[in-house]
């Protein structure tokens, strides 16, 4: 059976704080081969966050569209670390990981396909470097048209009534369903379209253990360092 793939989630964020260069940093040194982080558009920058507001990680509150991106930049994300550019977690994963961008906010399917195709023309960035999700499906669509050689995967907390039609769609690399949502069918329609099925969030390792066997290719981690194992 392949060892899954284990996706660092927001970085190391089970002992960091999420979204931040410190969670990401702390995933590559423990060997995370891939990472995860959210993108939002504060005055079209790109910007790594999760919530629609900024109470739950931040030293502030209010909504994430009502702040300004110099005032943004000089919260404290934990730990006294920043809220990161896109281009800033990119940078570092360059050559040590993988990076599942997701599109989390309003107009980021675009705004991150156009800095792609920059960092592709610029020889910075490869098409293999990317994957590409998300929840707004709109957004994965409107990537998919201007980046279509960048892998894809649909994000789904619940499965919709027409789960393989969407998969055939988007021509999904990947598909990411909640852990609750994991059955034999389920793998079985995604394979069909030839899909695999990541889960998430997933920080025990029985738990791991029981979704490898079902046939789940990948999972999402707050804990990277609980399951990579380490070669010598």
């Amino acid at each position: 059976m392949p060892r899954p793939i284990i996706i660092a989630h927001r970085g190391a964020s089970g002992t960091c704080p999420e979204n931040t260069l410190l969670a990401f940093r702390r995933a590559l040194e423990v060997g995370a081969e891939w990472l995860e982080l959210d993108t939002q558009l504060v005055e079209n920058e790109l910007v790594v966050f999760h919530d629609d507001a900024l109470d739950r990680t931040t030293n502030a509150q209010g909504l994430l569209s009502e702040i300004s991106l110099a005032d943004l930049r000089q919260l404290d994300a934990g730990q006294g670390e920043k809220i990161p550019f896109l281009h800033e977690v990119l940078t570092l994963a360059v050559g040590k990981a993988q990076v599942n961008v997701e599109l989390k906010g309003v107009g980021t399917g675009k705004a991150t396909a156009v800095y792609l195709k920059k960092m592709f023309a610029q020889g910075k960035l490869a098409a293999s470097d990317v994957l590409a999700s998300s929840l707004r499906l709109e957004e994965l669509h409107c990537f998919q048209k201007l980046m279509p050689e960048v892998r894809r995967a649909p994000i789904y907390e619940t499965l919709p009534s027409d789960f393989e039609a969407e998969l055939k769609k988007f021509s999904c690399w990947s598909v990411h369903l909640h852990k609750s949502l994991i059955t034999n069918r389920v793998i079985k329609m995604a394979a069909q379209q030839n899909s695999k099925v990541f889960a998430w969030t997933v920080n025990d390792l029985t738990e791991a253990n029981h979704l490898a066997r079902q046939g789940v290719a990948g999972f999402f981690t707050d804990i990277p360092e609980r399951f990579i194992i380490r070669e010598g």
